[in-house]
């Protein structure tokens, strides 16, 4: 199969990679100009290249790069905590949502879990966020426009305590400081055999959803944490690095089972 080269237009998100503490998202936009301290780049010399390419800095080099859900991580803004692309990653394999599903979602934070979803669920999918703060869906609306990716997802202000208004979703993801508070809504929106994933920072809230998750009608759960550490990599001298993400949270997860239906 042959691939189709399509080149970068007016409106279409770039990551700028320069070097591993250098790399920018940006939307391109006629008359703008990315400054940083190695050079700046003028965002009409963009228009026409293809992703993969170079081009010339005052100091160096810039490559133009395909976004990914990776790049949100170390380019857009966070007011809030976020989930981690290890934890992100592992929530999607374990929920196993796939393109075209509905996936709900609270809250929302800065959106990075939110973004993630939309951009695994495809162009069909969709992903709707509830969150009780509308300053952070704001900010989590253009974060996901930085990536196009608005169309996809749904943005709800609502307690998700209170009830979710969609019914047969595929999967229910919280982080929220009480999930075990929105169990049993969880539960009803969820199609049968749905999964519901659970992220919380400490151990303490991880025994009361739990328990929550069986008393309503969950079975298959896990409560598991992922650590993550990256190398350095330099001749004669690979090693671990002395900083990385180690502890971010824990993910609980289960699925739901129809009550009542045993022979």
């Amino acid at each position: 199969m042959r691939f189709i080269h399509v080149p970068i237009q007016e409106g279409d998100p770039v990551t700028i990679w320069i070097d591993n503490k250098r790399a920018f998202l940006i939307k391109v936009k006629k008359g703008k100009r990315l400054d940083t301290d190695k050079g700046y780049i003028i965002h009409d010399q963009l228009i026409g290249k293809e992703y993969g390419e170079i081009i010339k800095i005052a100091k160096g080099e810039a490559y133009l790069l395909k976004p990914t859900p990776m790049d949100i991580y170390t380019t857009l803004p966070r007011p809030s905590q976020v989930v981690y692309p290890k934890d992100a990653s592992y929530i999607i394999y374990a929920s196993g949502v796939q393109p075209g599903d509905t996936v709900v979602e609270a809250g929302t934070g800065s959106g990075f879990l939110t973004i993630t979803l939309a951009y695994f669920l495809g162009p069909n999918g969709k992903v709707i966020s509830y969150d009780v703060r509308e300053d952070m869906q704001n900010k989590a609306k253009q974060n996901a426009l930085m990536l196009n990716l608005l169309d996809r997802i749904e943005f709800k202000i609502k307690d998700i305590r209170q009830g979710i208004d969609e019914k047969d979703v595929s999967a229910v993801i919280l982080d929220m400081p009480d999930p075990w508070n929105a169990v049993s809504k969880a539960y009803e929106a969820l199609k049968p055999s749905g999964s519901l994933i659970v992220f919380v920072p400490t151990v303490n809230q991880i025994e009361k959803t739990v328990l929550q998750m069986r008393n309503e009608g969950f079975i298959d759960i896990h409560a598991e944490e992922l650590i993550l550490r990256e190398y350095q990599v330099k001749e004669n001298a690979v090693r671990p690095k002395n900083i990385g993400v180690m502890h971010t949270g824990y993910l609980i997860r289960g699925r739901k089972y129809i009550k009542g239906t045993s022979l």
